[in-house]
């Protein structure tokens, strides 16, 4: 029973089950049907909404509200329908609602198709109020839509297909309308050209006519003729007219009317479009009229039109067509009419800047026509005023403005981001720093202090031995500069030596002409041959004399030598100088007169300011109170005169003789007080001017002097002319040039201000002549900039051409003018034809000064801004990809690359703990370093680079035992070679410096034993009658003391001094000395044993003489018989006895020629490097 019961509950349960399923799914089904039947009705209210756009407002508004009403819960419905509603409201200029219902669209839906809608439609508003730089926001945000929508196309329905070719063809229109109203005719014929190429015309009529009116309105088609183009934008119109009047669209047929009455309002053209277009002239004339008041009946037609439709915009744009057809007929009055009716029939046209300024433009040139200026110029000045904010692109400012937006947001995000990760950062890292503490408290710490206790004692014995080593390392250094020394000098001393050995055959030839003198005895025929060979004894003395003085310079070189810095400069920059002491004169009251000079002079600039510094002193020591020093500079053809005169005390002959020797010259009259001077200044002075002498031929003209007549001195000097720099000159060119450019803009810019005082005396005929010379002042101030290219780029009042005026293009190409002037000349110009009804030079002038206008006023900074932050917002989201991907991670990271390695590094530090034990055992060091490598080797092919503090720890422990293992025989051999090393320079540099000690006392005593002999033969030969006797003993007694002495020297330098670098280094120091401190050479190989090395002196300038005589006694410089000596060395040395050195002339300085032997290894790399210096 209870089964039974259970059984058909059961089945009564199932039973109710069923039925409850049944009927909430035919409920759903109902619902769903009554939803879908309501989204359709919506959708197809919305179609009719839409369908009205164009024809009827009302009509277009009913729809729109009862869609709006029918779309309860359907959010796309409700989306259009708010569309549909802002659109009536566009037309009828209620800006603020179009904002209120657009705004409500964002919390309505989320349908991309309906949203792209709404931000076409705030692009128009945005147009149409002139607010340009939100219009690029709103732009932006639409494109952003159609490339999601572009993703998702597939999924739209076929009403969402509709709505979409809606939105993308009205995109690319409103973009082509706000490009052409900025001036930006290229990219509004792009966004026309797309439109063309894609389908959406196709399926949508008011699209279509949409499309044909913007191409045919103007500024779309190109065409090599203004005729053509025409023409082509007239059949456009047409087929917008035939179109929309079949079609019954009421707005583009009164758009194309007004677009058609805007091409045949001009006589010209309207004339050749009625010519070649009788058929369609046949269409549009429905009222017979004349062809003269044809495009004034399309303006009348298309304004009922649009009165009838309702848009309040379009109404006021219809009236300034009709009033631009009266202005053709010279109806005046009627054109100021519909101007005005334009402007007051519905005051919200206010709100549309841009359609304003056109009509306060018309009204101007209306007011104009009928001399009505007071009205003309408040208009034209209104127009203006408005220039800024309707025709200025604002595309980077609304760029640059949605960038800062992002790159806040995305630096809230990064910091967001970063301040996350530091946290985690710092959490890892304290405790990290925790572990690391404990474990260098408790371990690496620990494990150290058996490796320092051994480092200590080994330390130790290492610093002894090292100390030993140093020590005589420190030795061998001192021996080897010693050695060198003594090297050098010995070389030197063979070089003197050379010298010497060259007086013996002169000695021989003395000897022998006094030979012959006596054999010839009294032979009185032979008088003239008699005379002759005495002649030649007193010229071999003389040549004996010669070289005893090169000897004595050399000596006397040692002792140092004046070094010059010759270059060309300004005697000015000097005079000021001594100007600047002039206060010790006034001290004494004395008067210091510096003379400007323009004087420039190649000379020392510090010794040449010494030498005007002592002369300025002289003359103030010895110039009373009262007296004038005077310092000038005279300039003549190669030389420049200094003089320091004054009013002083004067000197006397005998003073005047010894003026510039080492005497002290004294006031003898007691006229002042400082009235001695011990005379080194001028002796230096005199010093300085014979140095200079002694340099080049150059300095030929120098001389040095004084002048007195027994009241006042002059001391005077002359140095060679200097050449100024030649870059001043060409300053002073292109100074000039440019000063001419100058006054140029200076007289454009006179003539510009006069434009404008001519205008308020209403003198306009003359502000035209005005213009015209500012025009002229400026073209040739843009050809001296451009110099003379692109010359017929030129300004000019008007060109009938209308092609772009000159200064737009000298602005895009940066030339250098002064574009407030053009601007200013340009809107006076405007104003004057403005007053002379001359109207295509007004429409030119007016054209070019707004033009020029908007280029100038925009910000040329914001493209590099918007490019920067463009790269600063790629930059930031790629961060914040980083970021995150660094955060995500962080953790895993922090495993896999540390936290696993702490157990390994534990048991690493007992290992270290055991390779300790084995540093402190008693085993041998190899032994150590062997069970080291046992028990550490394979942790570091286990662990890698990853424990680079042990693995460090191990190093520094085998290091150390290596270093044990190889430091007592290291050190062992390094201090048996240092002493070796130190032995055999202590004995070469002991047996040189006696060699060089014994070679002084030779070559002293044979100079002062033998000095007095040339100079006694000399007075015997010069003696008459001549005693031959006493002659021959003094000649004899000369050569054998000459030959005893000489051999003795000679006999201290058998064997050759060995040529290594320390020895080519100072032969190249030798030369570079007499070059300017820098050499370089030339190799080229004789023949298989030799090489010619060549090394050119431009810095040396010497006769063909002296060159041949460069390397012998008779040279410019004794250094060089250094140079003769190293390469003399070098054949002893290497039995290469066609060794050689000597000086021919080149075109500039001379040529050293050396012969050395092929081998040579100084040589073997070639020139030295560019750097000058030899290698």
């Amino acid at each position: 029973m209870c089964s039974h019961k259970f059984g058909t509950y059961s089945l009564w349960y199932s039973i109710n089950k069923g039925f409850m399923i049944l009927v909430a799914g035919i409920w759903s089904l109902f619902c769903v049907c009554g939803c879908q039947e309501h989204h359709g009705e919506a959708d197809r209210l919305n179609e009719l909404s839409y369908d009205y756009h164009y024809r009827n407002l009302d009509s277009t508004r009913v729809y729109a509200e009862r869609a709006l009403r029918k779309a309860d819960g359907y959010d796309a419905g409700r989306a259009e329908a708010l569309n549909n509603l802002a659109f009536v409201s566009m037309a009828r200029m209620d800006y603020d609602r179009v904002a209120t219902l657009i705004g409500q669209l964002d919390h309505v839906t989320d349908n991309q198709v309906e949203l792209l809608v709404a931000d076409v439609q705030l692009m128009r508003l945005c147009q149409r109020k002139s607010h340009n730089k939100d219009f690029y926001t709103y732009r932006e945000r639409a494109m952003r839509r159609m490339r999601r929508i572009d993703e998702e196309r597939d999924l739209l329905n076929a009403h969402q297909r509709r709505r979409m070719a809606y939105a993308y063809s009205e995109f690319y229109i409103v973009a082509s309308v706000y490009f052409y109203y900025v001036g930006l005719a290229d990219q509004s014929r792009e966004e026309l050209n797309r439109l063309a190429d894609s389908d959406y015309l196709e399926q949508d009529t008011a699209q279509l006519l949409n499309y044909l009116y913007n191409v045919g309105s103007g500024g779309i088609i190109q065409a090599p003729t203004t005729a053509q183009v025409y023409q082509e934008e007239f059949e456009q119109l047409i087929r917008c007219y035939l179109l929309a009047t079949q079609q019954h669209i009421p707005f583009f047929e009164a758009q194309s009317m007004q677009g058609l009455s805007e091409h045949l309002r001009t006589a010209s053209m309207r004339r050749r479009l009625i010519a070649d277009n009788p058929p369609a002239i046949d269409i549009l004339n429905v009222d017979n009229m004349p062809d003269s008041l044809l495009a004034g009946n399309l303006a009348q037609r298309a304004l009922h039109i649009f009165q009838q439709y309702g848009d309040v915009y379009q109404i006021s744009g219809s009236y300034r067509t009709l009033a631009e057809c009266y202005w053709e007929l010279r109806d005046y009055r009627s054109s100021l009419i519909c101007l005005q009716q334009a402007l007051t029939t519905d005051t919200v046209i206010q709100r549309a800047p841009d359609l304003v300024a056109s009509i306060r433009e018309q009204l101007s040139l209306a007011y104009s026509a009928i001399d009505d200026k007071p009205n003309s110029d408040y208009n034209r000045n209104i127009y203006l005023d408005m220039q800024e904010q309707t025709r200025q692109d604002r595309q980077l400012e609304a760029r640059a403005e949605q960038l800062d937006k992002s790159s806040e947001q995305l630096n809230i995000m990064i910091a967001a981001i970063i301040f996350l990760i530091a946290f985690a950062v710092i959490l890892l890292v304290v405790l990290d720093i925790k572990r690391r503490r404990n474990d260098r408290r408790v371990s690496v710490d620990r494990l150290l202090d058996p490796l320092r206790q051994w480092k200590t004692l080994n330390e130790q014995h290492i610093a002894s031995q090292e100390e030993e080593r140093e020590e005589i390392a420190e030795q061998t250094q001192l021996a080897q500069l010693h050695l060198q020394q003594n090297r050098e000098r010995n070389l030197e001393q063979r070089a003197k030596l050379a010298l010497v050995t060259s007086i013996t055959p002169f000695i021989d030839r003395i000897l022998h002409e006094v030979q012959m003198l006596r054999r010839d005895g009294g032979n009185t025929a032979g008088e003239a041959v008699r005379q002759e060979r005495i002649a030649y004894i007193a010229e071999l003395t003389d040549k004996i004399n010669d070289y005893n003085a090169v000897l004595t310079d050399w000596i006397r070189l040692r002792q140092g030598e004046i070094h010059l810095h010759i270059e060309s400069f300004a005697l000015q920059g000097l005079f000021d100088i001594v100007a600047k002491g002039k206060m010790g004169f006034q001290l004494k009251g004395l008067t210091l007169v510096v003379k400007p000079t323009d004087a420039v002079v190649k000379a020392d600039r510090t010794l040449t300011l010494f030498m005007l510094n002592t002369l300025a002193d002289n003359a103030r020591k010895f110039t009373p109170s009262g007296g004038a020093v005077t310092v000038e500079a005279e300039g003549y053809a190669s030389y420049v005169e200094i003089s320091i005169s004054d009013t002083g005390i004067g000197m006397s002959e005998e003073q005047m003789a010894h003026i510039f020797d080492h005497k002290p010259i004294s006031d003898t009259q007691g006229n002042i007080q400082e009235g001695k001077s011990h005379g080194f200044g001028l002796m230096n002075c005199k010093g300085i001017i014979e140095k200079y002498k002694k340099i080049s031929q150059l300095f030929a003209p120098c001389a040095i002097g004084a002048e007195s007549q027994g009241h006042g001195s002059r001391f005077w000097f002359r140095l060679p002319r200097g050449v100024a720099r030649l870059f001043l000159v060409l300053l002073m060119v292109g100074h000039g040039a440019m000063a001419h450019a100058d006054r140029c803009q200076q007289k454009s810019r006179r003539y510009a201000d006069s434009t404008y005082y001519y205008n308020i005396a209403g003198q306009y005929q003359r502000t035209l002549q005005m213009a015209d010379s500012c025009v002229y002042y400026l073209n040739r101030h843009y050809a001296e900039l451009v110099h003379g290219r692109g010359s017929r780029d030129t300004m000019s009042l008007y060109d009938a051409r209308h092609v772009e005026p000159a200064e737009l293009r000298w602005f895009r190409r940066g030339i250098r003018a002064d574009y407030t002037v053009i601007l200013n000349m340009r809107n006076e110009v405007a104003v004057a034809a403005l007053a002379l009804h001359k109207w295509s030079l007004y429409g030119y002038n007016n054209k070019a000064y707004t033009q020029l206008f908007r280029e100038r006023s925009a910000d040329t900074t914001l493209g590099n801004y918007v490019r920067v932050m463009q790269k600063s917002e790629t930059n930031k989201n790629v961060a914040i990809i980083l970021l995150v991907l660094l955060l995500v991670l962080l953790f895993p990271a922090y495993y896999f690359f540390y936290y696993r390695y702490r157990l390994m590094y534990r048991f690493c530090l007992e290992r270290i703990q055991q390779i300790n034990q084995v540093l402190l055992s008693d085993s041998t060091p190899q032994d150590k370093l062997q069970r080291i490598h046992g028990l550490w080797d394979g942790r570091r092919l286990l662990f890698g680079h990853r424990f680079d503090v042990l693995e460090s720890l191990v190093s520094q422990i085998g290091s150390a035992l290596r270093q044990q293992i190889r430091f007592d025989e290291q050190q062992r051999n390094s201090i048996e070679l240092e002493r070796d090393e130190l032995s055999r320079r202590q004995y070469e540099n002991g047996r040189l410096h006696i060699s060089n000690s014994v070679l002084d006392n030779c070559l002293s005593t044979l100079k002062h034993e033998t000095m007095y002999y040339p100079s006694r033969i000399r007075q015997l030969v010069a003696a008459r009658p001549l005693d031959q006797q006493a002659l021959e003993e003094v000649v004899a007694y000369y050569k054998a003391l000459y030959s005893i002495l000489s051999a003795q020297a000679m006999r201290q330098t058998e064997g050759a001094i060995r040529i290594d670098r320390a020895m080519w280094l100072l032969l190249i120091e030798v030369l570079k000395s007499h070059n300017g401190g820098a050499v370089t050479w030339t190799v080229q190989r004789r023949d298989a044993h030799y090489i010619i090395v060549t090394v050119p002196l431009p810095g040396l300038s010497l006769t063909p003489v002296q060159c041949r005589q460069l390397f012998t006694p008779a040279t410019v410089d004794v250094r060089f018989l250094l140079c003769r000596q190293v390469i003399r060395e070098l054949g002893e040395n290497t039995h290469a006895r066609a060794c050689g050195i000597e000086a021919v002339p080149a075109a500039q300085g001379i040529l050293v020629n050396m012969v050395v032997p092929a081998g040579t290894a100084f040589f073997a790399g070639g020139a030295p490097g560019p750097s000058g210096e030899d290698r």
